[in-house]
């Protein structure tokens, strides 16, 4: 139980929380602006996500494995 609450708490955690929330204003104020219908921003979603998310991971991988 300690390194699930550990793990809720890490800064990897709320790295991956920060990233998501502003993936979500960035779609919401996408569809405020220019509204398109649902099967074409849920895609944008996961494509945007897709990237954010695998630029970060690949960032703290390098800070993690410098030797």
């Amino acid at each position: 139980m300690n390194k699930y609450k550990n793990a809720l708490l890490s800064t990897t955690m709320f790295s991956f929380l920060g990233v998501h929330t502003l993936e979500d204003i960035v779609l919401l104020s996408i569809g405020r602006f220019a509204p398109v219908p649902w099967f074409v921003m849920y895609p944008l979603g996961l494509i945007l996500s897709w990237l954010v998310l695998g630029f970060l991971l690949e960032k703290m991988g390098k800070e993690t494995h410098k030797h």
